[in-house]
């Protein structure tokens, strides 16, 4: 079954950072994050439920966006991938890929303090 968005709704520029991993010259593991995908989004809040749970661990901003799949974002993860939107950065903290239908992508994103 395929899912579908009001494309109206996704009205928010976000980017979707990759990490990579480098060395100095000392081999040095240095984590760098370049951009690696740009896409319309709806951004909401969470609910009250969702917010007093990400409260108890002490992470604060929490964000859902969500956005329309592709085969560009298939591998996305929580450990080498953020959201950067309005000039915040987002740490990945759950991807829902609605229904597994490859057609929505439900992410939640908590702001780097």
């Amino acid at each position: 079954m395929k899912m579908t968005v009001d494309i109206g709704r996704l009205d928010k520029r976000i980017t979707i950072q990759k990490r990579t991993v480098t060395a100095d010259t000392k081999r040095n593991q240095i984590p760098e994050w370049t951009d690696y995908y740009s896409c319309w989004a709806a951004v909401n809040g969470v609910t009250n439920k969702e917010y007093w749970q990400e409260r108890e661990q002490n992470e604060e901003n929490i964000v859902n966006f969500k956005i329309r799949y592709c085969n560009s974002l298939k591998n996305l993860n929580k450990t080498d991938y953020r959201i950067v939107f309005d000039g915040r950065i987002y740490d990945i903290t759950f991807i829902d890929n609605i229904l597994f239908a490859d057609s929505i992508l439900n992410i939640k994103g908590a702001e780097k303090l």
